[in-house]
């Protein structure tokens, strides 16, 4: 007989797609019988009714069933871990990371956060990127965090940031709501307000005008995961109390912040210069004649507003380049080394190892199933 799993997820977002998708990939290997049902339905009546083997919830909802003590089941996108039950999460700490860091990368020395409720990820992630900005120097202005309905209030909150201010928008589904309000209030994106979600919904990403800059988050890994810990829990093996973290992949870069908020104009030349012809080999010297000043002065200009050196800003825009080519076309690694101004394929190895902490083919997977997981 198939093991069945009775399945509870509401698949009407991409990410909770993705899970899906991943977890049946497994499921379907392993032969089980999968039932999906939304989370709204009556859990009591489920189990009655289909008797699961095993039972995957998540979202799950702050606390866990008392239904399901006692039961094989598993919580997807949810740490309840502490509780016994095993548990397949995000690391939420590391999203918030990756959003400030690339809303500091353009300069920015003011960010603040946004959400409308206050689910439990959101003020993870909020409480991450504020001991991330705070550890940086970077000034933190108190985020907007009330009920959705204050269309006023978040218009008259968006006014009163300072600007250039980064957003950091706790997910993508809000990030579409702040676009909107920032366009009622006559307020330029990425010029005022810098934006950044999470989850890389890429409707609700182009939806957004622009588009919005995103933590991609490797949801079909997360169903794998599930499965694993399904398959594992099915075979006898202790699992209680197990935790998996998913890591994300990066932000998925797009015009919501395109913006170089740097105070000093010869320093943000400079940066314009690099981006520009980041498709081609780049010297520190060739930098500093492009904006006509000594080498030396323009080394400690970037320390001083940007706090790395000219050299690491020119790596920086080499493996952007790269990303949005392992990403956008189907070049071979040397070609897309070339193009991204990396004399080989292994300095560009080396580099995407550094800053995205992934091998170039490695990224390419992940975002390309991110891509297919959207279709």
């Amino acid at each position: 007989m198939p093991a069945h799993v009775l399945l509870l997820l509401d698949t009407s977002a991409a990410w909770s797609r993705g899970v899906v998708r991943g977890f049946m990939r497994s499921a379907r290997l392993h032969g089980w019988e999968v039932l999906h049902y939304h989370p709204a339905h009556n859990l009591e009546w489920l189990l009655q009714e289909h008797d699961p083997d095993v039972v995957v919830l998540g979202p799950p909802p702050k606390q866990w069933p008392d239904t399901l003590r006692g039961r094989l089941s598993i919580a997807a996108n949810g740490d309840f871990s502490a509780e016994g039950v095993p548990s397949v999460c995000l690391d939420e700490a590391r999203i918030s990371s990756l959003a400030f860091r690339h809303l500091a990368s353009r300069g920015l020395k003011h960010v603040t956060t946004f959400s409308v409720d206050d689910s439990l990820f959101a003020r993870l992630r909020e409480q991450a990127f504020r001991e991330e900005a705070a550890r940086a120097g970077t000034t933190v202005v108190p985020g907007w965090a009330r009920s959705v309905e204050e269309r006023a209030g978040i218009e008259a909150w968006l006014k009163n940031l300072p600007k250039p201010c980064g957003v950091y928008v706790c997910c993508d589904v809000w990030g579409r709501m702040v676009a909107q309000y920032a366009r009622s209030a006559r307020l330029r994106v990425p010029e005022d307000l810098a934006l950044v979600g999470v989850d890389n919904d890429m409707l609700e990403c182009e939806l957004i005008t622009p588009p919005l800059s995103s933590v991609a988050i490797p949801w079909r890994t997360m169903g794998e995961s599930v499965a694993e810990l399904v398959h594992q829990g099915l075979a006898g093996r202790p699992i209680a109390g197990q935790r998996v973290v998913i890591e994300p992949i990066d932000v998925v870069s797009r015009r919501s912040s395109d913006a170089l908020a740097i105070d000093n104009a010869m320093v943000r030349s400079a940066v314009a210069w690099i981006r520009e012809h980041a498709d081609r080999r780049i010297s520190v010297p060739a930098v500093a004649a492009a904006v006509r000043t000594p080498r030396q002065r323009l080394e400690r200009l970037f320390r001083t507003h940007l706090g790395r050196t000219i050299m690491q800003e020119v790596r920086r825009a080499h493996v952007e380049a790269g990303k949005a080519l392992l990403a956008t076309t189907d070049l071979t690694l040397p070609e897309i080394a070339s193009r991204s101004g990396f004399t080989n394929s292994a300095l560009l190895n080396q580099a995407f190892h550094r800053e995205v902490g992934l091998p170039p083919g490695e990224y390419r997977r992940r975002v390309g199933a991110l891509i297919e997981d959207d279709d």
